[in-house]
């Protein structure tokens, strides 16, 4: 898998700490009270949320301090994503909540993208504490035969060049006559990859013997069958502050792969699109 040169979208912001990001966004091109041809656009943004806290409790989610996304029963989990519905605008406040331990933060959307958009929001520990702190990316939708990839560290540890060592998945039939392409890529970035059958684990050379890089391949291995017009996002998760092993997570969850992969990777560096506030 050649990754392309082409970086196709980047931009990041950067603001002082408890301050919203500003800018157009996703407001209306016509002042209120206009009339004319010209509508203004709306946008399909999804919200995707996961819960990359080590912990056995549950996560609630609030937008806004009075609409529920997940409570009680229905929190997040450690290691689970899940799309919420509902719009989400510039300036909402989302607030995480860990019910068991009383442990949150809230996260304040900054600017969107003019266009329709996978808005992602990981939560984690803050390294060092037990505040939650995050990672939050906006990518486009899935089109064409390209899919969407957001390859995101979450661990807590001693490491520093982890990367996510991507190849082909090949069946026994093919494993006599194709030739297996393996790419390392970089987390907390977003790829465009063409649809096919791919094997994904953490390969981490910063001081590790081969042996143990091995293993640690092996114990983290997962089958990825990437379908077009879909958007995936693979979390490596895990503290070693808690004794929680390196893994990954896998969204949507995967049933198995097969048949070999199509082709080539892209990078695609994502928007961020909000400035997290712990609170």
């Amino acid at each position: 898998m050649q990754a392309s040169a082409l970086v196709l979208l980047a931009s990041l912001f950067l603001v002082p700490a408890h301050a919203a990001v500003g800018g157009q966004g996703l407001r209306r091109s016509l002042r209120p009270g206009d009339t004319g041809v010209v509508q203004p656009l709306a946008f399909q943004q999804r919200l995707l949320i996961c819960n990359a806290y080590p912990s056995a409790s549950t996560m609630a989610v609030m937008r806004n301090g009075k609409e529920e996304f997940a409570h009680g029963k229905n929190g997040l989990k450690f290691k689970e994503c899940r799309y919420f519905d509902g719009h989400v605008s510039e300036h909402d406040k989302l607030d995480l909540l860990l019910q068991d331990i009383d442990i949150h933060g809230t996260f304040e959307v900054g600017d969107l993208p003019a266009s329709d958009a996978v808005l992602l929001l990981v939560v984690q520990r803050r390294p060092g504490s037990k505040t939650v702190t995050f990672q939050s990316f906006a990518f486009p939708s899935s089109s064409g035969r390209d899919v969407q990839l957001a390859v995101i560290d979450a661990y807590i540890g001693n490491s520093t060049s982890a990367h996510l060592k991507m190849e082909d998945h090949i069946t026994g039939k093919e494993r006599q006559t194709v030739s297996k392409r393996i790419e390392q890529l970089n987390f907390n970035r977003v790829y465009a990859v063409e649809e096919g059958s791919y094997d994904a684990s953490i390969s981490d050379r910063s001081g590790n013997s081969e042996v143990a890089d091995d293993k640690l391949e092996w114990r983290t291995r997962q089958a990825l069958k990437l379908s077009k017009h879909e958007s995936f996002v693979v979390l490596r998760t895990g503290d070693e502050e808690q004794a929680y092993p390196q893994s990954l997570v896998v969204f949507p969850p995967q049933s198995g792969a097969s048949g070999r992969s199509l082709g080539m990777v892209s990078i695609l560096l994502a928007l961020v699109f909000a400035f997290p506030q712990a609170v």
